[in-house]
């Protein structure tokens, strides 16, 4: 494998992604391009990166100091959510993977994550490292997972009955209301821009924006703003405005990567708060999803009020690795 630079990475991130898909047992969407490289930028703080890439795939890390020793990392490291090595041939490229980088003496460490238990790729990694490096797993990550099969009526039948009633409840108090839904199509760099200043706009007014915790500000904004700017072009943004009258009010965004759809955000005025819009929001995007054949919904980190959205979840763990 040879050695690239970043910059590679962003000039061939569709070829980066078809490794992505290849790739069996991983979080896709917190994997690709889209997700990986905004993450890096904006959340990781200073770090070197070192990416590495060959005919079995690729090796997305980036060196990090931390405590005392220098760590190989993904360039996504925030939730532990994306698997750095990306190929289709799980013992190929562990194999060029630890080679490439033991001939390089600027880490200490591994923190590989992104790796379901037991997968092949993380039984390949273990075989293909000496036996004198030390290794363990580290914390794992979790993400609720929701079958889209069967379309909204499949997606439905597999919640419960009191779900299915506050989720009627709530479309009808929505619509007394006078909120309707607006589906943003957008392809462009320009089109992410206005796209992101209104997500922003309604953010500053939720309970998250008001709390200082919203993506309309700091390292967070930059993350989602960058992510839009790499989804809209490649048609994988998907998002959905709610309105009143001509004021925006509400928004559900996420993104679409190897047939699963990635939950990003969702948020609303925090007078609205007694509607239930933000469940009324996802349903909207559940239906046009299925509509375009998407099979899977990704609601992201574990949380407890998602379980009644979930099927169950999808587990990776951390690989700790010292040599």
């Amino acid at each position: 494998m040879r050695t690239v630079d970043l910059d590679e990475l962003r000039a061939e991130a569709d070829a980066f992604d078809e490794a992505v898909a290849a790739t069996a047992q991983i979080d896709h969407f917190c994997s690709s391009s889209a997700w990986v490289v905004p993450a890096h930028d904006a959340l990781m703080g200073e770090r070197v990166p070192w990416i590495v890439r060959g005919d079995t795939g690729w090796g997305a890390c980036a060196i990090a100091r931390r405590g005392d020793g220098r760590f190989l990392e993904p360039l996504e490291l925030s939730w532990g959510l994306a698997c750095p090595l990306v190929g289709k041939d799980p013992d190929a490229l562990a194999d060029a993977f630890v080679a490439a980088a033991a001939t390089s003496r600027r880490w200490d460490g591994m923190l590989l994550a992104g790796l379901a238990p037991g997968s092949a790729m993380e039984r390949a990694l273990v075989r293909a490292m000496p036996a004198r490096w030390r290794k363990g797993h580290g914390a794992e990550s979790a993400r609720d997972i929701a079958s889209l099969e069967g379309g909204v009526d499949g997606f439905l039948s597999r919640r419960s009955r009191n779900f299915r009633k506050a989720l009627r409840a709530a479309e009808r108090d929505c619509a007394r209301a006078g909120i309707t839904f607006e589906e943003v199509v957008v392809r462009d760099v320009a089109g992410a821009d206005a796209a992101m200043a209104r997500i922003v706009a309604i953010e500053s007014r939720s309970w998250k924006g008001l709390a200082g915790v919203g993506v309309d500000q700091g390292p967070m904004h930059h993350f989602y703003a960058a992510m839009v700017r790499l989804l809209a072009p490649r048609g994988r943004m998907r998002l959905i405005m709610a309105r009143r009258g001509e004021q925006d009010v509400g928004f559900v965004l996420g993104g679409v990567f190897a047939g699963t759809y990635r939950g990003l955000q969702f948020s609303h005025d925090v007078e609205l708060r007694h509607l239930s819009l933000g469940n009324v929001l996802q349903r909207q995007q559940i239906e046009r999803l299925c509509a375009e054949g998407v099979r899977g919904y990704d609601l992201g980190s574990t949380m407890e009020y998602k379980e009644r959205w979930s099927d169950g979840p999808f587990v990776t763990r951390l690989l700790v690795v010292l040599r």
